[in-house]
């Protein structure tokens, strides 16, 4: 069985407006780029920090079904939300990081130029 490329998106900030500790708006061009990646057969993992062990008591309420309860109610595909504690820091340094600032046409345009590129 082939596995689907996963693609790894931050939740607050990132698909929804930061409005920690409640669930902003979805970000602007959020549900084509997310239709865009499904359809071109990646693997759509939110992934937030909502559930670590150092927020604990301070934000109400079940994160994981606020989230999918998000997703779901403005129709925003994904297949998995990830949830365990991720460090809190002033910035984020990966290999594979792409700069979000509400750019999610060149997000999914570079996204499936480079799997073109490393496809072959």
């Amino acid at each position: 069985m082939i596995q689907k490329t996963p693609i790894v998106i931050d939740f607050d900030g990132t698909i929804c407006e930061h409005k920690f500790p409640d669930i902003g708006e979805p970000t602007p061009g959020v549900k084509e780029a997310l239709e865009t990646l499904k359809k071109a057969g990646y693997r759509i993992i939110i992934h937030t920090c909502r559930t670590g062990s150092y927020w604990k008591g301070i934000i109400p309420g079940n994160q994981p079904k606020l989230i999918e309860g998000f997703m779901k109610y403005h129709k925003l595909p994904y297949d998995t939300i990830w949830m365990p504690d991720k460090p809190i820091g002033i910035a984020y340094i990966d290999d594979k990081a792409i700069r979000f600032d509400n750019n999610w046409k060149v997000i999914t345009e570079n996204i499936q130029n480079y799997s073109k590129k490393t496809d072959g």
